[in-house]
């Protein structure tokens, strides 16, 4: 349901033309720069609270919650103004030219703006998981992105009474829908609807558990964020084969987005049940769930990847009437999904990886399948093989593949089931 406000956007937004699908493409990794640090502290709620769930320490899990989610707004105030400061000379830096450049900062400074509102969803959604309730964050979720399809078009298009905004109307429809994410998720926490149960003494810095918090979060950040920036260099590589390949490149990660969906949901599941497993001191059941996932998956991706072999001209014209954007993309598409059935198998072992709180070795292995494994073979193959765009893709596949393999042999050791809250309610201290 995230990523389908990108797909809504892209959807409407490539009615106006290829030039537009391309701003919005190439502001796409900046914005999920900022997103990752979001990403990163949402990362350590799961950890955190799962576990407390799991050891019985339900005052604790409300304390990490509200911690979290007063850490995080404070991050998202100052890099969303770090974002509308420096997104325009950003913007260009990446690869829009003059014709694109206005299109993609009216885009990205209006989804900058709201970036607060985005993080509140975030912790909201990781809260509810950590005590095992995927279902609250769907619905709300379901409902927001259902009226953001609506009011896209009538933002972009000048629809009835409506100004027409243009590519900016698609980010004033998103901002507009995740205020109201904002509000409701807040008011379930404090209201305490749910097994967790906010206060405002929870908001209070308690240095105990930030600590907590960062040593988990941060390397989890620096994880989104090296994905974040890799993204940004692979985007950079497509648009040195002009706008068509950037437009086709955008839409078709649309698409692999929506495909990545089950191993994006089972991963975080899984690290909920790890958490829940290691809280319990019960390891030898956090890894046999951890496997189970991921042979599942595997068998859902590759079949996903072999419909793909059919579908994909199809998806592809679904955002836009133009034959050259609809070919590149659809040979992304074919190609890089079966590259995203191995990733969905790391994103598995990879949310084991939260469950637990080991956020350093999930960092290291993000960062060694993107910037050892597939920015060096995408761009290697493009350029130096004289592969062009196509050489983009096999390398997407290959890097995937290879960072699988590496990661699996070393889960495998066992090194990461331990658990990292306290076995007691409240920290020792010494006798004064």
């Amino acid at each position: 349901m995230q990523l389908m406000y990108n797909l809504a956007d892209t959807f409407w937004v490539g009615r106006l033309g290829a030039e537009f699908l391309a701003a919005i493409t190439v502001s796409f990794p900046i914005v999920f720069l900022i997103f990752s640090i979001g990403i990163g502290f949402s990362i350590s709620g799961i950890a955190l609270i799962s576990q407390y769930e799991g050891a019985g320490q339900h005052e604790k899990a409300n304390l990490a919650a509200g911690q979290i989610l007063a850490f995080s707004i404070m991050f998202s105030v100052v890099f969303g103004t770090l974002g509308v400061i420096l997104g325009e000379p950003l913007l260009s830096l990446i690869g829009a030219d003059e014709q694109i450049l206005p299109y993609a900062w009216s885009y990205f400074r209006i989804i900058v703006a709201g970036m607060p509102l985005i993080f509140i969803y975030f912790i909201f959604s990781s809260v509810m998981q950590g005590i095992g309730d995927t279902k609250t964050p769907m619905y709300l979720k379901l409902f927001t992105v259902g009226l953001n399809v609506i009011l896209d078009p009538f933002f972009i298009f000048g629809w009835s009474i409506f100004p027409e905004l243009g590519i900016a109307g698609a980010a004033v429809a998103t901002v507009i829908t995740r205020f109201l994410a904002a509000v409701i998720g807040i008011y379930i926490l404090f209201a305490g609807r749910k097994d967790i149960h906010i206060g405002f003494s929870h908001l209070k810095p308690d240095w105990y558990m930030l600590k907590k918090i960062i040593m988990i979060g941060f390397p989890a950040a620096v994880g989104a964020s090296g994905l974040a920036v890799a993204v940004t260099f692979m985007t950079s590589i497509v648009a040195g084969f002009g706008n068509i390949a950037l437009a086709a490149y955008g839409v078709a990660n649309r698409i692999t987005s929506i495909l990545r969906m089950p191993a994006m949901g089972m991963g975080r599941a899984t690290g909920v049940i790890v958490g829940q497993h290691l809280g319990a001191d019960q390891p030898d059941e956090a890894e046999k769930v951890s496997w189970m996932s991921s042979g599942i998956i595997l068998i859902i991706m590759l079949g996903i990847a072999l419909i793909m072999l059919l579908l994909a001209p199809w998806l592809i014209a679904l955002f836009t009437d133009e034959p050259e954007v609809i070919k590149v993309g659809a040979q992304y598409l074919k190609i890089g999904s079966f590259g995203f059935a191995f990733l969905g198998v790391q994103n598995i072992l990879s949310g084991s990886l939260s469950g637990a709180g080991k956020t350093v070795q999930q960092t290291f292995f993000r960062l060694l399948t993107l910037w050892v494994f597939q920015l060096p073979m995408a761009y290697g193959l493009a350029y130096y093989m004289n592969m062009g765009e196509t050489g983009i893709w096999w390398g997407i596949f290959t890097a995937k593949l290879i960072g699988l393999l590496v990661m699996a042999v070393w889960f495998k050791r066992g090194t990461w089931k331990s658990k990292v809250i306290e076995d007691q309610l409240v920290p020792e201290k010494s006798p004064s």
